[in-house]
């Protein structure tokens, strides 16, 4: 059945239209793209179909509707319509023209059918993503975005290499992976997982989603890992090595949640724990797994996407963005306080809100698989949620009492400015939607793959958490004081490579200035040549682009290889070639 409208391609479109548009209709473009592209998901039908045939042997397949891509497609256009209203109050226009590049080229990538497609339009979601976090125009912002390209490049490159492989053994379509594990399945998978947010190439959400603007932090909060679970679902269901590496994220992310001060980056960990519940029901495979990796996918992007609008309000109003200088806020922002409240609950899974319903569907996918030790683990993972977020956040930022006088009295009075309207008409929006799914589980079962149900309001299932809510809770008042945020530096791994890789990457891209420069050098000299045998060779070589080249030999002290981009841009070649060669090698020596 071909379907002539592709909704990723309305929201890239989107965004070009945006960079545009006069200002005064700048937010009617960007509410109005997502909106259409919403309209646009809910015309995908099963077997739904966009092909582009260049040659008999090579068809980009641009859309390829399948149940589990309908379902992220649905949630992506909704997270995009939701993230849309909260950021359409920014005044930067290409923030807001990346947001929507970046959004439209995550849900390209999931309806893609072909290698070729997937890869490319990953790579915009990669590039898009960084414009957002140095839109912020701050000089962290700037090295964290250089920071987060380069580890993306290192994805992408090991996904290419792994898409050359599969199509150099005549595989040209999207498949599953599980159970062939050559060459091609350990680059896919090691290239998808740094997207994942697998550890350790983690920190990478740690590092750069504080440093980009609220608005575009609600955007990234939403696909950039959603689009790497998606492919670990697509591609490697039932890989049961996958399960304790979703394990220890679940308990890794959830422990230093509880440690850290800065409310984003805070977050930023529990969206890798959170990813630990999916890929560990991902690896458990069969139908109860693919569903609850899909299931807790769907309903991360709506909780997690409240908390970070939740958090963007109070940075925005206080301009405060650590949990130690806040405290008491609930009755001056009583909305972001209760949409938090929903939230916070729903992330740690309880009942009657949306992440009860999803796990649900994982711990019963641990039961059916036998893995009883990892369910304890993902139970122990959850207390750690309760304890860093429903309990630790709502206490000493909004309800805590006594706390408000005491930071004022070290910090200066907090000033609240009122929330802007499109920042809580977004959050209710998410709200509501996480009360809706928990309320209603059957709207969520029905657009799995497998259409699953999680029977979550059983008897065992209510007091099991209800008994984890009461032990987490008597936990934390009982050690209140050493739950109090502390003023300090949180190491993560990549602590432990920043210093060698940042001199990995200055010996590359000199080196790639050097070949450069005298491949320059050549082709210039060779040029120069050419017009002195010429009427008017100025004319000539302004034409061509060289004109520069003449009037300042000394161009190369301005070169772009010598900005981050161009450093960027040749360490990525460089790193390309290198793993080529590695496969070339190992290749020969197999």
């Amino acid at each position: 059945m071909i379907n002539p409208v592709h909704p990723g391609f309305i929201l890239i479109i989107t965004g070009l239209l945006v960079l545009v548009t006069p200002e005064k209709f700048r937010r009617a473009v960007v509410i109005g793209g997502p909106a259409a592209a919403c309209c646009a998901v809910f015309t995908l039908k099963e077997g739904s179909w966009m092909n582009v045939r260049f040659i008999p042997e090579l068809t980009l397949r641009l859309l390829e509707a399948d149940r589990l891509a309908i379902m992220f497609a649905i949630i992506f256009g909704g997270g995009a319509l939701i993230a849309a209203i909260y950021a359409s109050g920014s005044k930067n226009k290409f923030e807001n023209a990346a947001e929507a590049v970046y959004a439209g080229a995550s849900m390209s990538a999931v309806l893609a059918g072909d290698w070729l497609s997937m890869i490319f339009f990953w790579e915009i979601m990669a590039i898009a993503s960084w414009l957002i976090i140095i839109s912020a125009r701050t000089e962290k912002a700037s090295k964290a975005g250089f920071r987060y390209l380069l580890v993306h490049m290192l994805g992408g490159n090991l996904l290419l290499a792994g898409i050359l492989l599969k199509m150099t053994q005549g595989s040209f379509n999207i498949e599953l992976l599980t159970g062939n594990q050559d060459a091609a399945f350990w680059l896919i998978l090691a290239g998808v997982a740094v997207n994942a947010a697998i550890p350790p190439l983690h920190s990478w959400i740690a590092d750069a989603y504080p440093e980009a603007p609220v608005g575009g932090t609600v955007y990234m909060a939403s696909y950039t890992t959603k689009v790497g679970v998606y492919f670990i679902i697509k591609l490697f269901a039932g890989s049961e090595f996958l399960l304790w590496f979703g394990v220890i994220m679940a308990i890794f992310g959830a422990s230093m949640a509880l440690i850290e001060n800065d409310l984003r980056r805070l977050f930023s960990y529990h969206i890798v724990s959170q990813l630990g519940y999916i890929v560990a029901a991902a690896a458990a495979g069969g139908a109860v797994g693919i569903d609850g990796a899909a299931a807790h996918t769907f309903n991360n992007i709506l909780y997690k996407g409240v908390l970070f609008m939740c958090c963007g309000a109070v940075i925005t109003s206080t301009g405060r963005r650590k949990i130690s200088q806040l405290g008491g806020l609930a009755k001056d922002m009583p909305l972001v306080a209760g949409c938090f409240l929903i939230a916070s609950l729903a992330i740690t899974g309880f009942p009657l809100l949306n992440g009860f319903v999803s796990k649900s569907l994982v711990m019963n996918a641990m039961a059916e698989g036998g893995y009883h030790v990892a369910e304890i683990f993902l139970m122990v993972a959850s207390v750690g949620t309760l304890l860093s977020i429903a309990l630790k956040v709502n206490w000493f930022v909004f309800f805590g009492k006594g706390i408000r006088e005491k930071v004022e009295s070290e910090t200066g009075p907090i000033e609240v400015k009122p929330v802007p309207l499109n920042m809580k008409v977004a959050m209710v929006m998410g709200a509501a939607g996480c009360l809706l799914v928990g309320v209603m589980p059957g709207l969520l079962y029905g657009l799995t793959p497998f259409g699953s149900d999680g029977h979550p309001f059983t008897v065992d299932h209510v007091t099991q958490y209800i008994q984890l809510f009461a032990a987490g809770t008597l936990a934390f008042v009982m050690y209140l004081e050493h739950m109090a945020p502390h003023e300090m530096l949180t190491l993560d791994t990549d602590w432990l490579y920043r210093r060698p890789l940042k001199a990995v990457i200055n010996l590359l891209s000199a080196a790639a200035e050097k070949i450069f420069q005298v491949c320059g050098s050549s082709f210039r000299f060779g040029i120069e040549r050419f017009v002195d045998h010429l009427h008017n060779p100025g004319i000539i070589m302004e034409v061509l682009g060289f004109g520069r080249l003449v009037r300042n030999p000394g161009i190369e002290d301005d070169d772009v290889l010598q900005k981050p981009a161009g450093r960027l841009v040749s360490t990525n070649m460089l790193m390309l070639i290198g793993i080529i060669a590695v496969i070339i090698i190992i290749a020969e020596i197999c």
